[in-house]
């Protein structure tokens, strides 16, 4: 029920006739607000109020003023008393309301399956379409179990009558492929491999998915097979058929088996593929990720240095010169030469034992001043 009203809205659903200004003339105060109230609020809803709180406050005080009263002065009105039935048999009679007979029933039962089911409208907007089609055709609202009764009757028939619309479209093979999906196997129905999530991500998941729509394509189910179908519509019979296990689907006859599947088949696989695109991309991160992870270990692993090597090297040099026999002279010898490693272990006596190449980058000035000392001396 709206609770916030303009002064633009108010002005146009609120407000009194004068023919209903008359009507209220000779009552007291209490009496000539409550009966506008129930007046106003049927014309606008198609029902009475249950009490003051269904109106908004807004409301109220908008018919207080028409009628010359304060506000308050609702607070002790009797709503479902003796003053407010007799208040509400004055209002069908000033409105002319007509009962809610068996062609007042048909009526409002073709209203429903031309007009308001096809809109699938939300259940506040059912709800509140159905009232104002009792208020614009002036007809006696039912009670709530013969109103529910209708309400649900019809929305059957609508729904029977889509079921059978697509039911049409289906050929014979078709149907086998359908029903084929329901059938027990070695791993369980069709039906349930396809409603199934995807796994963990990975190859075997991407075959699995790969699999759902390769069997999806085989039902070889048109494109347009749910045209003239409400989204909404659909939802409803998809959340229908997702709720049910294929044993108790095949418990379904034919006329309603079949069609049930192909409003879950049809969007289900444009979910696949879209799940697919997600988990194609999903692994190929990965296989990214991996992938620089391992070029970048691969990368650390040949840049990291060795502390000390130039001393090493020279230590090697001049172990091969000081035993030069056997393996040295069959193998050192002709890679690096005899005399490239006796001029190394020269170099290195005279020298010293050499710093790491870090240690001589990073003091560069002192390495020079000590060379150029040697040299003086």
């Amino acid at each position: 029920m709206q609770r916030l009203w303009s002064g633009e809205e108010l002005g146009e659903h609120w407000t009194l006739r004068a023919d209903d200004l008359a009507l209220l003339a000779a009552l007291p105060a209490g009496g000539r607000l409550g009966l506008a109230a129930q007046l106003a609020y049927w014309r606008q809803n198609g029902r009475f109020p249950d009490d003051e709180a269904d109106l908004a406050p807004a409301v109220v005080g908008h018919l207080a003023s028409q009628v010359g009263v304060h506000a308050d002065v609702l607070e002790g009105y009797e709503w479902t008393g003796r003053t407010g039935r007799r208040h509400r048999r004055l209002v069908l009679d000033h409105l002319a309301v007509a009962a809610f007979d068996d062609a007042a029933e048909a009526k409002f039962r073709s209203w429903l399956s031309d007009e308001l089911l096809p809109r699938e409208p939300a259940p506040a907007v059912f709800e509140g379409d159905v009232s104002g089609w009792f208020a614009r055709e002036r007809i006696s609202r039912p009670g709530g179990y013969r109103l529910d009764r209708v309400l649900r009757s019809a929305r059957t028939t609508h729904d029977d009558a889509a079921l059978l619309r697509v039911a049409d479209r289906l050929d014979g093979g078709m149907r086998e492929r359908l029903d084929a999906l329901l059938a027990n196997a070695d791993g369980g129905s069709g039906f349930a491999r396809l409603e199934s999530d995807p796994d963990r991500v990975g190859l075997e998941s991407l075959l699995t998915e790969i699999g759902k729509l390769e069997l999806l394509r085989s039902l070889a189910l048109p494109a347009d097979l749910l045209r003239g179908v409400h989204p909404e519509q659909i939802k409803r019979f998809r959340r229908r058929t997702a709720i049910e296990t294929a044993w108790e689907l095949r418990r379904h006859p034919e006329r309603i088996r079949l069609p049930l599947l192909g409003f879950w088949c049809v969007p289900r696989r444009s979910e696949v593929i879209d799940g697919l695109f997600a988990l194609l991309m999903q692994v190929t991160h990965r296989i990214t990720v991996k992938a620089e992870r391992r070029v970048l270990d691969e990368l650390v692993e040949e840049a990291v240095e060795v502390r000390g090597k130039a001393g090493i090297l020279f230590r090697v040099a001049e172990a091969a010169v000081g035993s030069p026999e056997g393996v040295v002279r069959e193998v050192i010898f002709p890679a690096a030469g005899q005399n490239t490693l006796e001029a190394l272990v020269r170099e290195a006596r005279a020298l010293g034992t050499p710093q790491s190449r870090r240690s001589c980058c990073a003091r560069p000035q002192s390495s020079m001043c000590t060379n150029a000392l040697s040299a003086m001396v």
